[in-house]
């Protein structure tokens, strides 16, 4: 277990996932989902079989139960998950957790980030500012999209467009 920052008092959670297929996707090849997990919000996750025991500070833990519910019912939707998309949500959830909740978003705890379908793919936002963007784009007819170069600001913009376009909106 990595070393423990200031995480509050030590907490112990067993999770449980219903499908065993599902779950082994939901670890990833050589566990390399959980080792990222563990890594980033300083927890130990022990697999085994269907079941997750995660150990560490209080709020880690309850990362780690948000991200692996999350990534599940991902997984659930017939969705694939890699390091990318953990790495995604890990960074939801723990911008979800720095920030004040406004009453406008979804519950605390059930992290959905922003997707945008079209004919031939769904994007789906893999950082707390593309969710953000994405959402502005849903509420609002014009939205400004300032920073640096590659984030996919014009990118996420003529994908929402084209999904305006298919849906006959505009």
């Amino acid at each position: 277990m990595p070393p423990s920052l200031d995480h509050g008092p030590s907490s112990q959670l067993e999770l449980a996932f219903e499908d065993n297929k599902l779950a082994a996707q939901l670890y990833g090849d050589f566990d390399q989902h959980l080792a990222l997990i563990e890594q980033r919000l300083s927890v130990q996750a022990t697999p085994r079989g269907n079941h997750v025991m995660l150990k560490g500070g209080a709020s880690g833990v309850d990362q780690a139960r948000r991200v692996l519910e999350s990534l599940y019912e991902q997984l659930e939707e017939g969705q694939q998950i890699d390091v990318a998309t953990v790495d995604g949500v890990i960074r939801m959830i723990e911008t979800e957790d720095s920030q004040l909740t406004l009453p406008t978003l979804e519950k605390k705890g059930r992290v959905r980030m922003a997707q945008i379908a079209t004919r031939k793919a769904t994007i789906v936002a893999r950082t707390p500012a593309q969710d953000a963007y994405m959402r502005a784009m849903d509420r609002a007819e014009l939205v400004f999209g300032v920073g640096p170069a590659g984030t996919g600001k014009t990118y996420l913009a003529v994908a929402h467009a084209a999904t305006l376009l298919e849906r006959g909106d505009i």
